[in-house]
């Protein structure tokens, strides 16, 4: 994996303010009767019915509308529509007014009266106009023109293990604060998935000037065999595609489509199972002549909706849903590259980013002894004894054993075999694990939900609090390896019985840090003849004792010693639970993870703050309250450390910039100025604050020339640093010129670039010298032998998730699959 004249390069392209000056679009505004119609409902906070799916509707049939105002009966200065040509006033009413009616009806009001249509029509406007009245539309307005453009012409992909290029046809997806382009389905014997191509309008840190339109591609995979809806997990909202047929298709011959991305999910017991999210089933009765759009319908019989007529319908896979299909996720870097390279081709107008070079590693300070001495894997800050209790079969127990003796981490035993079912961990602090074998009781089986109801997750805590000694003292540090069945297992006992969460909070509360594995015949099936079943189990328990250790505060010793900061590195986040958002400190300082939050001033370490987080408060939940407590609360905990003598290295999750930590908002910070944060005075030079950005408003990336690489790239012009760590262990085998058109059935992984900004009055080589100390913390963690999405001190305020969430959570991303770790 040579870096040698690797230049990292970012795939979002400069905006040009003239590159849509005179672009011309089309606008139509809103009806007054129907926007004071809906206004009558409107309570001062909001509506008792979604406005979306409307607008939605009319998307689904109209590729032309590349905007829709979902707040008209609020805002009368923006148009409802904006399109790239007009679309007949009098079918766009008619479709519109269906809608008004059926939300009159469930309103019990009169529906609003007839409009005179002769005196509405489109009005042409250029782009700037518009834009120059609401600046805050460019965001949703100009990626969707560039997805509007890009699908107007087939597409040729062109790969270099095929001696013809792939031809595209791209539709258009509409959805949430992103514009989408999608290919036509591409069916292989594995199964059916489309290409994606997003688009993002955002400007950079300290450069609120520049306007990026980043460009990431990615997959979607489908759903295209007949689902037993009574079986789909609860609760969850998944994703159906639909498009109607667009009458202007004949008369223009454009032959466009577009999707709306609607949802629906599994609720009840009795039939119909499923339904849509917001109440959709009337939406299209008035272009499906009056017959309802069933979700039961659309999931038992999906063939039935592939074809060209009127509606076209995609069920969207979601791994929390559906069965694991034999397409695996992500793309390979060559076709990203090549998506990249088409837009480039496709939007002559934007100027591509400058690609990036190398930082090269700062040395690191100190003198090494020339004679190398072996080091151990991993590095353990205290000398308690680890009890690893095994809750399971004595088969499982046997695995713990042959696991410890003979599994490796980076090419090293993870410990060495002392007698019995004593081991020693191989680490300067030679921590002993004692492996204890546990009857597997009822307790880890399926909650009674039909009798207990919402009660049945209390029930089953408070049994284990019952049933299991309580662990005495603090002498040792208790892990619990659990075998639990499946969540497909689940299903023949009906709704919501998954009772890993009312597990993990029994054994919290009896003192146990834990961690599920599957039985090993109960284990997900392996696609690839190449995968034995033996040796991907003990794989995958080796795993599973490395998330335990992990989790009570082992690291990896090369990585911390390359770190090798004086200086205690704090990190700052928020963490959703039950109860509410919780702020999150961590502290790492000689190779200890310390953790406070409200509730619970004193430093902890990562495993007493594991088992005590019912003593965190959470915070206000009324949004403004919330962010003020962010900040005061960040700002006292600052002075408290500055108070103490200490000299602090501070990560942010650049995320809070949304949530009280104005002053790491895009436009407020620069490389050569202290950010103005709570708790800061400004010529302390005693703090030092690094913004770390893994989020999505970072750019895709890909090297030049194509290849994999990692290290440390720096954007001069901003003060950025970009860090690409190395590839996960999964994808070492994997060679750069395969794809995802003639590899379906493999995943594609690439490791997540994150964005870091050190902040502050320093030189360059201090801020090289930092950006490579965050990109190094990427490595510290055990539990994967790859890097990290995120840097220590913030990545671990993710095991406190475990413990603070007890329901299971909707996860909003169900869409594209842009996978990245």
């Amino acid at each position: 994996m040579s870096r040698t004249g690797k230049l990292l390069q970012l795939y979002a392209f400069e905006s040009d303010q003239n590159a849509w000056n005179n672009k011309q679009i089309y606008l139509l505004d809103i009806p007054t009767v129907w926007r004071e119609f809906i206004r009558q409902f409107y309570n001062g906070v909001k509506l008792p019915f979604a406005i979306k799916p409307l607008g939605k509707k009319l998307q689904s049939i109209f590729p032309q509308i590349v905007s829709v105002n979902n707040q008209f009966y609020l805002d009368e200065n923006r148009p409802w529509l904006i399109a790239t040509q007009p679309v007949p006033v009098g079918m766009t009413l008619l479709l519109a007014k269906g809608w008004m009616n059926q939300i009159a009806t469930r309103q019990g009001v009169a529906a609003p009266d007839d409009l005179d249509t002769s005196t509405m029509d489109w009005r042409s406007e250029a782009v700037d106009s518009i834009l120059h009245r609401d600046s805050r539309l460019k965001y949703e307005l100009l990626p969707a023109l560039v997805a509007h453009q890009f699908c107007l012409s087939p597409k040729q992909l062109l790969l270099d293990n095929r001696d013809e290029p792939v031809e595209l046809m791209f539709s258009q997806v509409y959805a949430t604060q992103k514009a989408e382009c999608m290919s036509e389905p591409i069916t292989t014997r594995s199964g059916t998935f489309s290409y994606v191509v997003r688009f993002r309008l955002q400007y950079r840190a300290g450069d609120p000037e520049r306007l990026l339109l980043m460009v990431s591609a990615g997959i979607r995979r489908f759903i295209t065999k007949p689902q037993e809806t009574k079986y789909l997990k609860g609760g969850i909202n998944s994703t159906l595609l639909v498009s109607m047929d667009n009458p202007l298709i004949k008369d223009q011959g454009m032959g466009l489509r577009s999707y709306a991305s609607l949802s629906f999910r599994r609720e009840g017991g009795t039939v119909p199972y499923t339904r849509w999210s917001e109440g959709l089933d009337e939406l299209f009765c008035d272009v499906l002549w009056g017959n309802p759009l069933s979700t039961e319908d659309i999931l038992t019989n999906p063939v039935k909706y592939h074809s060209d007529r009127s509606p076209k319908i995609w069920v969207v896979h979601n791994n929390r849903v559906f069965n694991p299909l034999y397409v695996e996720a992500g793309i390979s870097i060559q076709e990203k590259m090549r998506f990249y390279e088409m837009v480039r081709e496709n939007v002559s107008d934007w100027r591509s980013l400058t690609p990036l070079p190398l930082v090269p590693k700062p040395k690191l300070e100190g003198t090494r002894r020339r004679v190398r001495e072996p080091i151990p894997p991993v590095y353990c800050g205290h000398d308690k004894d680890f009890v690893l209790e095994v809750w399971g079969p004595d088969s499982l127990y046997q695995c713990v054993v042959e696991a410890l003796k003979a599994k490796k981490y980076k090419g090293k035993l993870l410990a060495e075999h002392v007698d019995g079912e004593v081991f020693r961990l191989n680490s300067s602090s030679r921590n002993r694990i004692i492996v204890v074998k546990c009857d597997r009781k009822d307790y880890v089986d399926g909650l009674d939900r039909g009798a207990l109801k919402d009660l049945a997750d209390e029930h089953r805590t408070n049994k284990i609090l019952r049933s299991i000694e309580h662990v005495k003292g603090n002498q040792a540090i208790t892990c619990s390896l659990i075998e639990i069945l499946p969540k497909d297992d689940w299903k023949k006992l009906g709704e919501g019985i998954d009772p890993k969460q009312a597990v993990r909070k029994g054994f919290q509360l009896t003192g146990r840090i834990t961690q599920f594995v599957y039985p090993e015949n109960g284990a997900k099936k392996s696609k690839r003849k190449k995968d034995k079943p033996e040796s991907s189990y003990i794989h995958k328990v080796f795993n599973c004792i490395l998330d335990l250790l992990g989790d009570a505060g082992v690291i990896d010793y090369k990585a911390h010693m390359d770190v090798n900061e004086q200086r205690p590195i704090i990190a700052y986040d928020l963490v959703s639970g039950d109860k509410g958002t919780y702020a999150i400190l961590t502290k790492l300082e000689d190779g200890v993870l310390m953790v406070k939050s409200r509730g619970s001033e004193e430093w902890l370490s990562l495993s007493e703050a594991v088992l005590k987080t019912d003593q965190f408060d959470p915070l206000p939940k009324a949004p403004d309250a919330l962010k003020k407590e962010v900040a005061r609360w960040f700002g006292e905990q600052l002075r408290m450390e500055r108070m103490s003598g200490k000299e602090p290295i501070v990560l942010v999750e650049a995320e809070l910039r949304y949530k009280g930590l104005d002053g790491i908002q895009n436009n407020k910070i620069g490389r050569g100025k202290n950010p103005d944060l709570p708790g800061w005075i400004q010529n302390d030079h005693g703090m030092t604050v690094i913004r770390v950005n893994s989020n999505d408003d970072v750019p895709a990336y890909g090297f030049r020339p194509m290849s994999f690489s990692i290290g440390v790239y720096s954007d001069n012009e901003s003060g950025l640093y970009y860090g690409v760590g190395t590839k996960p262990k999964t994808q070492r085998n994997i060679a750069k010129s395969m794809t995802k058109y003639d590899n379906p059935e493999t995943a594609f992984q690439q490791p997540r670039v994150v964005e870091y900004m050190p902040l502050g009055p320093m030189d360059r080589q201090d801020r090289e010298r930092l950006a490579w100390m965050v990109h190094r913390l990427r490595e510290v963690c055990i539990t994967f032998e790859s890097t990290t999405a995120q840097p220590y001190p913030l990545k671990m305020t993710g095991t406190l998730k475990k413990y603070l969430q007890f329901k299971e959570y909707e996860i909003t991303e169900a869409e594209a699959e842009f996978l990245e770790l």
